[in-house]
């Protein structure tokens, strides 16, 4: 697990799932290109389950790699949760937030 602040980002499936699954995530943010050597139609399907079931919003938007290079990484990203919490990136968060549900109900995004 990656840490923009303490548990504030969770980066790839299996943190993910787990924030999920512990309430810890607000919001979800999925690459539209991520799929799985095994099972690439599943790939998501236990975390957009979850995700509903814990009445958490997730999105589709960019490429892995470009989600990555948005947390600052050298490679791709299948998913990230966001927590939202009391801190000096609360009101950073919620603008990302924002722009993220923005763009994705306009159908586009760039980063």
């Amino acid at each position: 697990m990656y840490h923009v602040e303490r548990d504030m980002l969770f980066i790839g499936l299996i943190d993910v799932i787990n924030s999920v699954e512990q309430n810890l995530a607000d919001f979800i943010v999925l690459a539209e290109n991520a799929t799985h050597l095994l099972a690439p139609l599943d790939f998501f399907a236990r975390l957009t389950k979850l995700a509903e079931a814990k009445n958490v919003p997730y999105v589709y938007t960019c490429k892995k790699k470009q989600l990555g290079w948005a947390c600052h990484l050298s490679v791709g990203i299948s998913a990230i949760s966001i927590k939202i919490g009391h801190s000096y990136f609360s009101e950073k968060i919620n603008a990302t937030k924002s722009m993220i549900i923005s763009a994705a109900l306009s159908s586009t995004i760039t980063l």
